[in-house]
C-alpha cells in the first residue's frame, strides 16, 4: 500500500478542518512549517513547500480569497503531516521523510490548479496599481 493510500485513511483531512477556518490555528501551524523547512531531507520539496506556506499565510490573514475549499484542505492536511514527527514513517529515522515527500508531491498534483490560480492572483496584483 502506497504512502497516500495510507495518508488518505487516516485522519489528516479531519485534522485539517480543524485548521481551515481558524486563522490562529493556521498561523500556528504555518510557524511550525517554518521551523521544518530547514530539514535536510526536505531540500527537494521546500519550493513546493514555500508556496504552500504562503497560499496558506494569504488565507490566513485574508488576503487570498478566491480558494477552493477541497484542495485548500488537501494542503493544509499535507503540511500537518509534514509537521508531524510521528507519522506513518518516524522522521527520526533515516528514511523517515521519504513518506513527507511523497505526501507534499501528491498534494502539490492535487491541488496543481488551484496553486496556479493562487500564482496567477499573486501576478496580477502586482501588474495593478497600488494605491497610496
Amino acid at each position: 500500500m502506497s504512502f497516500v493510500s495510507k495518508f488518505l485513511q487516516g485522519n489528516w483531512l479531519g485534522k485539517a478542518k480543524l485548521y481551515a477556518f481558524n486563522p490562529q490555528k493556521l498561523k500556528a501551524l504555518l510557524s511550525e512549517l517554518s521551523s521544518c523547512l530547514s530539514r535536510k531531507g526536505l531540500s527537494s520539496a521546500k519550493e513546493n513547500l514555500l508556496l504552500m506556506r504562503s497560499y496558506l499565510s494569504d488565507i490566513a490573514t485574508g488576503k487570498y480569497k478566491g480558494y477552493d475549499t477541497k484542495k485548500l484542505l488537501v494542503i493544509i492536511a499535507a503540511i500537518i503531516y509534514v509537521v508531524t514527527p510521528f507519522d506513518l514513517l518516524p522522521d527520526l529515522i533515516p528514511p523517515g521523510l521519504i513518506d513527507d515527500l511523497s505526501i507534499v508531491a501528491w498534494a502539490i498534483k492535487e491541488a496543481s490548479e488551484e496553486l496556479e490560480n493562487y500564482k496567477n492572483s499573486l501576478k496580477k496584483e502586482d501588474k495593478e496599481p497600488h494605491e497610496e
